[in-house]
């Protein structure tokens, strides 16, 4: 008896394949159909080794993950492969995708075609447990309403404020390493330190209540255990742990979903937590809550209570900024004092640019200001350059709601128009756009700000997106980067890297960033 219930299973399972296998194989013959009648031609595919490519999957549990460069190893390395700059690619459960490195295909996607696309439910899904549903997740109606609510919020003068990133700032300097008595810092990695800052700095935008986690950390000591204290902690750690297991489970694509913790889920319990009493407090003004001393002349989420009174909806916008705008900024930071250290010839002219405008920290001659910084052009520069070897979303994608058409990539030449199914994922990772040696030049692997002079940003520079969705933050970003970078310009007249030698090393989560334990040596400055 117990034979023929698992032989029928075992048909039933074997019915199940076949039938959608066959139902994929009659939609793709009436989609190439299509494709032929509106002058599409083919495009290069990848070859799969096993069925549906499950060979690709292997790294994800066979131990090799952890060992590679991912952008290197496997993204570039594909494109390499192929030699084409657009190619499908057949995956699991027959979902197709196509990667393409074309600017023009990428402004068709992000601009010119904007509505044949959406986001998908893998974003969505992986990110729903930790910050709800908001501007990065949300699609269609959904996605401009709450792109309405917050593009006011990033208006000249929001961004322009920069009492608070100065007063951390001092805090900063204070934490790091005592100099010796040549004023050096030896061998530190500033990267707690500008992931603490730009945590003490968002919380303080969004919420008007600071963690405080710098000043905390440097009088661990003689701060006390309060109950606040315990809290801002927790948050802190929870939301760092929440955002680097989210990355974990995008790896497994529509499969993130069998990816879960007890702590994953705790933590994104901790931050929402947290977010609420926050929000409370902006709805019902006569409650208690933390309070970082001075008040602040700006908060984000007391802004939003005149656009919405939802809770649920007010905690997913603020996690949402909070996510996405902390980590990119921090990892932007650390990107950018790696390369002045790694790069002496570019620091000195970076710091004479920045002490011809700023003076130095101990005589400066002139306001740092919104408008100081977008006047000094050295600061652009090397901002652009890093962004563009080191883009904070390496890769991107979407989904096709409808057959569409993209310019190119097809035919003999790879120049011809190729169609895209419904349902087919568009992926288009800056990290080898901005690396194309055809476009940016034989030295596109070098760190040559200079390359920036007098060039406009194109569909070949997409750090910050393109299109409806390009991102609402970016200035507000390059701002608060460009304000750190002049003040450890002003500050210290050498940053050297200890390891001159040796690649730079990458961390792919969320989004990109540098690996910890690189470490530099910073000179206070005498005059």
């Amino acid at each position: 008896m117990v034979y023929l219930y698992v032989r029928e299973a075992i048909l039933l399972l074997v019915a199940w394949v076949v039938f959608i296998q066959v139902r994929f194989w009659y939609r793709w013959t009436v989609f190439k159909r299509w494709s032929r009648q509106n002058g599409c031609e083919e495009v290069p595919v990848v070859p799969n080794k096993l069925p549906w490519g499950l060979e690709r999957y292997a790294i994800l549990v066979n131990g090799q993950f952890g060992k590679m460069d991912l952008l290197e190893d496997l993204v570039r390395a594909r494109f390499t492969d192929m030699g084409f700059w657009t190619f499908r690619m057949f995956n699991i459960f027959n979902n197709t995708m196509v990667q393409t490195c074309e600017p023009q295909n990428v402004q068709t996607v992000l601009a010119l075609k904007f509505d044949d696309y959406d986001l998908g439910p893998l974003r969505t899904g992986a990110f729903k447990e930790v910050i709800g549903n908001g501007i990065f997740t949300a699609d269609g109606q959904e996605w401009a309403h709450f792109r309405q609510q917050l593009r006011p919020q990033f208006n000249r003068e929001q961004i322009s404020d920069l009492e608070s990133s100065s007063r951390h700032m001092q805090i900063l300097f204070k934490a790091l390493p005592e100099e010796d008595a040549q004023g050096w810092i030896e061998g530190t990695d500033l990267m707690p330190y500008l992931f603490r800052f730009t945590m003490d700095v968002s919380t303080e935008f969004l919420f008007g209540h600071s963690v405080d986690t710098q000043s905390r950390t440097l009088h661990s000591q003689d701060s006390g255990n309060t109950q606040e204290i315990q809290d801002d902690l927790q948050f802190t750690e929870a939301i760092t742990f929440a955002s680097d297991y989210t990355g974990w489970r995008l790896r497994f694509g529509p499969l993130y979903w069998l990816v879960s913790s007890k702590k994953y889920k705790t933590s994104c319990e901790l931050v929402q937590r947290f977010a609420d009493r926050f929000v409370d407090h902006a709805l019902n003004p006569g409650k208690k809550v933390p309070s970082s001393g001075k008040e602040r002349k700006y908060v984000l989420l007391n802004e939003l209570v005149s656009e919405t009174r939802d809770p649920m909806e007010l905690r997913s916008q603020v996690l949402h900024v909070m996510l996405a705008g902390r980590e990119t900024t921090a990892s932007l930071l650390s990107f950018v004092l790696l390369l002045v250290s790694r790069h002496p010839d570019e620091f000195k002219k970076l710091r004479e640019a920045v002490i011809s405008h700023f003076g130095t920290d101990i005589s400066p001659t002139n306001e740092i200001t919104f408008s100081s910084l977008k006047a000094c052009k050295p600061i652009s520069n090397f901002l652009y350059e890093t962004l563009r070897l080191y883009p904070l979303v390496p890769v991107n994608g979407r989904r096709a709601l409808r057959d569409t058409i993209l310019p190119t990539g097809g035919g003999p030449d790879r120049k011809q128009p190729i169609a895209i199914k419904k349902g087919e994922q568009v992926g288009f990772p800056s990290y080898v756009i901005h690396r194309r040696h055809d476009i940016w030049g034989e030295d596109a692997d070098e760190f040559r700000p200079d390359r920036w002079i007098n060039r406009k940003l194109g569909w070949e520079m997409t750090a910050f997106g393109g299109g409806p969705r390009v991102c609402l933050g970016q200035q507000f970003a390059l701002n608060e980067v460009s304000f750190v970078l002049v003040r450890f310009l002003q500050r210290y007249d050498s940053i050297e890297a200890v390891d001159m030698v040796s690649p730079l090393k990458k961390k792919l989560s969320v989004i990109l960033g540098p690996a910890e334990g690189q470490k530099i040596r910073l000179h206070r400055a005498t005059s």
